[in-house]
C-alpha cells in the first residue's frame, strides 16, 4: 500500500492489488483503511469523487485535490510502476 503523500492527518494512497481498476487514489484519516474515500483520476487529469466513505470534510478534499492536481503526473508514474499502463474511468 504505497502512500503518495500526507496532508495534515490524512494519507493519500493506493492499494497494490487493484490491477483491474482504472487509476484512482484513496484518502483516509490516520492509517489507510479498506473503506477509505475513493477518487477516480479522469483522462483529462481532473478528479471524480467515487465515494466519501471516510466522511472527509469538503474543505479538506479541496486542499488534497489541489495538491494532487499539482502532482498528478508523478502519481500516474507511481501507479504505472505497480499496475502497468493507466486505464481511466472515463
Amino acid at each position: 500500500m504505497p502512500v503518495f503523500f500526507r496532508y495534515a492527518s490524512y494519507v493519500v494512497f493506493f492499494w497494490t492489488h487493484e490491477n483491474d481498476e482504472p487509476i484512482h487514489f484513496h484518502i483516509a484519516e490516520g492509517n489507510p483503511l479498506p473503506n477509505s474515500t475513493k477518487v477516480w483520476i479522469l483522462s483529462d487529469g481532473s478528479f471524480l469523487l467515487a465515494n466519501n466513505s471516510s466522511k472527509i470534510p469538503e474543505r479538506v478534499l479541496r486542499r488534497i485535490f489541489g495538491v494532487m492536481q499539482d502532482n498528478v503526473d508523478d502519481y500516474k508514474r507511481q501507479w504505472e510502476l505497480i499496475h502497468g499502463p493507466a486505464r481511466y474511468y472515463r
